[in-house]
C-alpha cells in the first residue's frame, strides 16, 4: 500500500538523513580515501502524480526485505552496484516515501512495513520509520540499509535529532564498491560539526568469511572539514593474530596533507646489515614542506636524512641532506660520512632565468657503501653548477660556475670559474640563409696545475635548400681562440689559434607505399652525406681543460668537430655516408628503422688529444648499424653494433629484446660488448617479470661478465597479490667494486658482492611499506612498474 501524503515529515527527515548520508563516506575514507558521494539537496515536497507513485512503489518494493549482503568471494575488479542500487532520479528531485502503512498523530508519524526513503540516487529502507515533528527527530529501525552508488550500510537502528544536529547509527555493516572494502562498527554518530565517530570498528578489503587481514579500532573520529582522521587504540590482526598495535593514529581522508610518519623501509644487507628508515613528514606550509628519515643501520649505525622542497611563484626547488656522524664499519673511508643535493630554479622574468645543481658526497666510497645497487654504487662524477641564463629569439646569454667531485679518479678535473657564453642568432631571410655568432670567455682553475683564461669567437654563416625529397646544406665557420695560461711558477704564456671549418650536407628522401593484409605502409630510402674540411693546426701547446673524446656513434658522423671541447679542433678531410631504410605504419608511427654509416677519410688525422698518441692514418672508421624493431606492441628489438671491416672485429655492439605481450608480463634478453685500447667488456643480462599461476608473479634478473666470469648483478622475486593483501620477497646480490668512467673494473680490487633480502607486504585499504623493493625494480627491469596493492 501506498504511504499517504505527509509533506511536514520532508524537512527535517532530508535534513537529518541526508546529513548522514552524506556524512557516511567518510567510513571510506577512513578505509581507503578513494570513495565519495555528492552532497544531496533536499526537497520539501514531493512533485509526481499519485500514478507515477504508485508505479516507483510497485518497484520498490520488490527490492525491500532483504537482508545485508554477504560477500563471500574475492572478485575479481571492484563491484558494480546492481542489485543493491538506489533508483535514480533527476538531480535535486524531491524525496519520496513509501511505505505500506502510515499513521499520524498529532505531530507524529508512524511508517510502517517496508518503508522507503529516496532521493538522487540515496535510498534507505526500514521496516519503521517514527519522525516527530515537534522535536524535529526521527527513529528508524529494523532491517535498515542505506545505499547509493558508493556503499552499502545496514544497521539495526537510527536516530536523527535536529536540535544537536546529531545522528546515531547502531549496529552498522558496511560494504564499499570501489574497493571491495567491508567492515562493522558498534555505533556510528555524527554531530553538527561534521564530526563522524565509529565505535568499536573493524575494516578490511577480505571476504568476510576469509578475513586475511583486519584493522580493529575502538574508536575513529572523521573530520571531513580539516580533511583528517584520528583512531585510538588500533590492532592489525593478519590470520586472526595481532601483528601490529598503535595507541594512536592519524590518517587523511582526502588529499590534503598533514605532518605524520610515512611508511617506513625494512632491508638487511651483507654490507650494512639490518636497515630500518622511518620518514617523518612535516606540512610546515601550503608551498614548503619538511621530510626527516632516521635511519639505522646495525653495522653502521645512525643516519638522518633531510630534505625540504619549496615551491613560489617565481621560484621551486629541493634541498637534500644526509648525515652519518660516526660509521662504525672499521674499513670505512672515514667516521662522518655526508651527501648533499641542492636543486633550485628562478624565473627572474623577461626570458632569465637562474638556478643551482650541486650534489657532493663525503668520500670515493660513499655511494659504494649506501648506493644499492651496481649502478648507483658507481657513480663517479658529481657537480656543481650556479648559472644566470637569459634565451631569446634573437640571444643567448649564460653565467656560470661549474665544479666537478671525480671519485675514485687519481685525477681532478678543473674548475670553471666562471664561464660566459653569449649567441646572437639572426634570423633566416627569404633566401635561405643564416647565421650566428658564438663568444665565450671562461676562467679554468685547479689546485696544482696551469691555470687559464680562453677567449672564443665563433661566427658561421649557412644555406639551407629543402624540398619534399631533398636537402642541401653548406656551412662555413671561423673559429679564433685565445688562451693566456700560467704555470706554477707564475710564467704567463698566450696562445692563439684560428681554424676555418667547412662542410656540407646533403641527402634525399624517396618512399612508397606497401599494401598489408589490412594497412598501408609506406617504405622510406634516405640517403645522406656529410663533407667536413677543417685544415691542420698544430695545437699540443694548448692544455686539455674540458675536452675529451666521445664514444663513436651515428652523431659523430655528422658532427663538424670529433673532438667533445674547444681545446681541440680536429683537423679534417672526410666524407660521412649513411643510409637509413624506415617502414611507418597510416598513423605515422615507426615500425621498423635500420642505418647504415661509416667515415671515409681523405687525410690522416694529425691533432690528438693527447702527444703520445701519433697520427691517425685509417682510411675509413668502423662500419656502424643500427636497426630499432617494433612491428607490434608486444615485441621491440634494439641493436647498435660498431664493426671493423678492415680487421673483422667488432668495437661496440649492444643488442635488447624487450617482450611483453600484456602490462607487467616482461622478457628482456640483453648482450653488450665493448673494446677500447686493450681492455674488453661484454655481459649478458636477462631480466624478467611474470605470472606463474593464479595470483602469483616470479620476477628477477641476471647480469652475468662473460670476460671476467662472474655475477655483476642478480635477483630473484616471488609476488604473491589477492584481492585484499600482497606480500613481495626479493632476494639480491650484486658487485660492490668501484670503476673507472669508461665503466672498466679498477685495478686491484678484489670481487667483492653485497647482498640482501626485501620484504614488502601490503594491506590493501591501509597502506604498504614502500620504498624497499619498488625503486631498483623498476631501474632493473626494463617496461616495469610496480603495482603492488594498487
Amino acid at each position: 500500500m501506498v504511504s499517504k501524503k505527509t509533506p511536514w515529515v520532508h524537512p527535517f527527515l532530508a535534513t537529518g538523513f541526508l546529513f548522514a548520508a552524506s556524512s557516511m563516506p567518510a567510513i571510506v575514507s577512513a578505509a581507503e580515501n578513494q570513495s565519495s558521494t555528492p552532497e544531496a539537496t533536499p526537497s520539501t515536497s514531493i512533485t509526481e502524480s499519485q500514478n507515477e507513485s504508485n508505479e516507483n512503489n510497485d518497484s520498490v518494493s520488490k527490492d525491500v526485505g532483504f537482508k545485508f549482503p554477504e560477500f563471500y568471494t574475492c572478485p575479481s575488479q571492484p563491484m558494480e552496484p546492481i542489485r543493491y542500487q538506489a533508483i535514480q532520479s533527476k538531480e535535486k528531485g524531491p524525496i519520496r516515501v513509501y511505505s505500506d502503512q502510515a499513521i499520524r498523530e498529532g505531530d507524529t508519524a508512524h511508517l510502517t512495513g517496508n518503508v522507503v526513503v529516496s532521493q538522487d540516487g540515496q535510498q534507505l529502507t526500514a521496516n519503521s520509520l517514527t519522525a516527530d515533528n515537534l522535536t524535529q527527530s526521527y527513529k528508524a529501525e529494523g532491517d535498515l540499509l542505506f545505499t547509493n552508488q558508493n556503499f552499502v550500510v545496514g544497521a539495526d537502528y537510527l536516530t536523527y535529532q535536529a536540535a544537536e544536529g546529531s545522528t546515531e547509527i547502531s549496529n552498522t555493516r558496511f560494504h564499499l564498491y570501489s574497493n571491495n572494502g567491508n567492515g562493522s562498527a558498534e555505533t556510528i554518530t555524527i554531530d553538527n560539526n561534521q564530526l563522524l565517530t565509529l565505535s568499536n570498528s573493524e575494516f578490511s578489503t577480505c571476504p568476510t568469511n576469509q578475513r586475511s587481514w583486519a584493522f580493529e579500532s575502538d574508536e575513529i573520529v572523521i573530520d571531513r572539514e580539516s580533511g583528517w582522521g584520528k583512531a585510538y587504540n588500533s590492532v592489525v590482526k593478519v590470520a586472526d593474530v595481532p601483528v601490529f598495535w598503535l595507541p594512536y593514529i592519524t590518517f587523511p581522508i582526502d588529499d590534503r596533507r598533514k605532518s605524520g610518519i610515512l611508511p617506513p623501509s625494512f632491508s638487511n644487507s651483507d654490507r650494512n646489515g639490518r636497515d630500518v628508515s622511518v620518514p617523518y613528514y612535516f606540512n610546515l606550509a601550503p608551498n614548503y614542506d619538511l621530510t626527516l628519515t632516521p635511519r639505522y643501520m646495525t653495522s653502521r649505525g645512525s643516519m638522518l636524512g633531510t630534505e625540504f622542497r619549496y615551491l613560489t611563484e617565481a621560484s621551486k626547488g629541493e634541498l637534500f641532506f644526509e648525515a652519518l656522524p660516526n660509521d662504525k664499519d672499521p674499513d670505512a673511508l672515514g667516521d662522518k660520512r655526508w651527501q648533499y643535493d641542492v636543486k633550485h630554479l628562478t624565473d627572474i622574468g623577461d626570458d632569465w632565468t637562474t638556478g643551482i645543481n650541486a650534489r657532493k658526497v663525503s668520500d670515493d666510497g660513499y655511494y659504494q657503501d649506501f648506493g644499492g645497487s651496481l649502478e648507483n654504487s658507481n657513480q663517479d662524477i658529481l657537480s656543481q653548477n650556479l648559472y644566470i641564463q637569459h634565451r631569446s629569439k634573437d640571444w643567448f646569454f649564460r653565467t656560470e660556475y661549474k665544479d666537478w667531485q671525480l671519485l675514485n679518479s687519481p685525477v681532478e678535473r678543473y674548475t670553471i670559474a666562471p664561464r660566459m657564453q653569449m649567441t646572437r642568432f639572426f634570423e633566416p631571410d627569404e633566401n635561405g640563409f643564416h647565421a650566428n655568432i658564438q663568444t665565450e670567455l671562461t676562467r679554468f682553475d685547479k689546485d696544482n696545475a696551469v691555470t687559464a683564461n680562453r677567449y672564443h669567437l665563433e661566427p658561421n654563416i649557412g644555406w639551407s635548400h629543402e624540398t619534399l625529397y631533398s636537402f642541401f646544406r653548406p656551412q662555413l665557420k671561423y673559429s679564433v681562440t685565445h688562451y693566456q695560461q700560467e704555470d706554477l711558477t707564475g710564467n704567463v704564456e698566450h696562445l692563439t689559434r684560428t681554424l676555418p671549418t667547412a662542410s656540407l650536407d646533403t641527402g634525399l628522401y624517396f618512399e612508397r607505399f606497401i599494401d598489408g593484409d589490412d594497412e598501408r605502409y609506406t617504405h622510406t630510402l634516405e640517403p645522406r652525406l656529410f663533407y667536413l674540411y677543417t685544415p691542420y693546426e698544430e695545437q699540443s701547446e694548448i692544455g686539455i681543460y674540458d675536452t675529451s673524446l666521445p664514444t663513436f656513434n651515428f652523431t659523430q658522423l655528422f658532427s663538424s668537430n670529433r673532438f667533445s671541447g674547444i681545446d681541440r679542433i680536429g683537423d679534417a678531410n672526410q666524407l660521412s655516408g649513411a643510409l637509413t631504410s624506415r617502414i611507418l605504419d597510416s598513423q605515422g608511427r615507426e615500425k621498423v628503422s635500420m642505418s647504415l654509416g661509416r667515415i671515409v677519410y681523405l687525410a690522416d688525422r694529425q691533432v690528438q688529444l693527447v702527444d703520445t698518441v701519433g697520427r691517425e692514418t685509417d682510411k675509413q672508421s668502423g662500419l656502424l648499424a643500427e636497426v630499432n624493431w617494433r612491428w607490434t606492441d608486444s615485441i621491440e628489438f634494439k641493436s647498435v653494433i660498431e664493426w671493423d671491416d678492415q680487421t673483422n672485429n667488432t668495437t661496440h655492439g649492444l643488442v635488447n629484446m624487450h617482450y611483453e605481450p600484456q602490462p607487467n608480463h616482461i622478457i628482456n634478453l640483453g648482450h653488450r660488448y665493448r673494446e677500447r685500447l686493450d681492455r674488453k667488456q661484454e655481459e649478458a643480462e636477462l631480466a624478467f617479470a611474470w605470472p606463474i599461476k593464479d595470483n602469483w608473479r616470479l620476477l628477477g634478473r641476471y647480469n652475468q661478465d662473460l670476460i671476467e666470469n662472474r655475477t655483476n648483478d642478480s635477483f630473484l622475486g616471488l609476488e604473491y597479490e589477492s584481492c585484499c593483501w600482497a606480500v613481495r620477497l626479493v632476494a639480491r646480490r650484486y658487485l660492490n667494486i668501484q670503476l673507472d668512467s669508461e665503466g672498466f673494473i679498477l685495478p686491484g680490487q678484489e670481487d667483492e658482492h653485497n647482498s640482501g633480502v626485501f620484504l614488502q607486504f601490503v594491506l590493501k585499504g591501509i597502506g604498504s611499506l614502500r620504498g624497499s623493493t619498488t625503486e631498483f625494480l623498476e631501474d632493473s627491469i626494463y617496461g616495469y612498474e610496480d603495482l603492488l596493492g594498487k
